[in-house]
């Protein structure tokens, strides 16, 4: 297959990029406005790679720019393609505008008009295909009207001509094998054809149970991995609690929430809750560990957003732990970039849910036996 060439948008930390990769698309430029996204992107660019040696991300540049100020003629250029070599433009604006978890300002919000942004990239490159992820909340903030809007303009070239088929999905995380509940809104452009929606791989309500291989859970994602102070992985650094916190977290049950520091206690036979951002002011903070009194460290919420273990976070304090939240988790950005692959570029062998685990090196996932490997590849149900 020739090289299918993609341009990132919002890159943050690399979780979307990744997945893209391991699908099958080359992408030539990664961009976001935040420095230590960058720094962790370009720390981890070229690092990784699959079991047949290919390395991910290298033909990316990583452009710390501030997308207003970034012309699509320098994105071009610093993507090292012209107009009509661009297969996939790909990438969510940050979504604290729309979160319930935020004061959903919409687009009061400065960060909401980054929604217009986007449109205007794909209006001046016109790529093949996009896909857009953001919150749910987006669908339903100001009525639906600024989504609806979104939507049609994302349909038409500058002069109101129909250029792309758009179809939108909310789908959860945990329903493609990420061991994490997340709703999210994706949105699929192509010039040809409409994109359905990607086929569910693991269930998460009863219903699904008997023809779907089950949800990843909390436990066969962090289960396996030492407490901090006996391995040493990067980012796998905990918070150092007080005695009252730590008195608080030892009577929570399973799902529960702490009064005060709002986050809730992990099932272990359960996916996690969404990973938390936290505010501007403010670093996110993982949930409380199943087993031990403590919150999560980033590498465990990294897991459970499908990182590999040596993809690693850079900053201090906050700022991991803010780009593993931010993130579109790896396997679930893998099965959108197959899927678009399949529908749209007419490319049938796409790996499969064995396979990505295999091509991101997730090993703290991949089951102990032959059998279990094939109930819960996509291939199987």
């Amino acid at each position: 297959m020739d090289k299918l060439y993609a341009i990132s948008l919002f890159s943050g930390a690399g979780g979307f990029d990744l997945g893209i990769e391991v699908a099958g698309f080359t992408t030539r430029l990664c961009t976001d406005i935040d420095l230590h996204s960058c720094q962790t992107l370009e720390l981890n660019r070229d690092a990784l790679k699959d079991s047949d040696g290919i390395r991910f991300l290298s033909e990316t540049k990583v452009v710390q720019k501030n997308i207003k100020e970034y012309s699509t003629e320098q994105i071009l250029a610093d993507a090292r393609l012209k107009k009509g070599e661009v297969a996939l433009i790909y990438g969510g604006a940050p979504c604290q505008s729309f979160s319930v978890f935020g004061q959903r300002k919409g687009m009061e919000d400065p960060r909401g008009t980054l929604l217009w942004d986007y449109l205007r990239v794909i209006r001046e490159i016109e790529p093949t295909s996009f896909i857009f992820e953001n919150v749910a909340g987006l669908l339903t903030i100001d009525d639906g009207k600024t989504f609806k809007q979104f939507l049609d303009e994302l349909s038409k070239d500058a002069d109101g001509n129909t250029v792309y088929k758009t179809t939108y999905y909310l789908l959860d995380t945990a329903s493609f094998g990420v061991p994490q509940y997340r709703s999210r809104v994706i949105v699929f452009g192509t010039k040809d054809k409409e994109v359905s929606c990607p086929i569910k791989t693991h269930a998460i309500n009863a219903k699904d149970e008997e023809i779907l291989a089950p949800a990843v859970t909390v436990g066969e994602a962090i289960g396996s991995l030492l407490e901090p102070t006996k391995v040493s992985l990067p980012n796998h650094v905990g918070r150092v609690h007080g005695k009252g916190i730590i008195e608080r977290y030892t009577a929570l049950k399973y799902g529960e929430r702490d009064s005060k520091t709002r986050i809730n206690r992990l099932n272990p036979s359960r996916p996690s809750f969404t990973i938390v951002v936290g505010s501007d002011k403010g670093g996110g903070k993982g949930h409380v560990h199943p087993h031990t009194p403590r919150e999560v460290t980033p590498r465990e919420s990294a897991r459970l957003q499908s990182f590999p273990d040596n993809w690693e976070f850079t900053g201090t304090s906050r700022h991991p732990i803010r780009q593993v939240g931010n993130a579109v988790p790896p396997i679930f950005a893998a099965v959108l970039g197959s899927h678009l692959l399949k529908e749209a570029f007419g490319v049938e062998d796409v790996p499969d849910y064995a396979e990505i685990l295999n091509r991101l090196g997730l090993d703290y996932l991949k089951s102990d036996t032959e059998e279990d490997n094939v109930k819960k590849s996509p291939k199987a149900v």
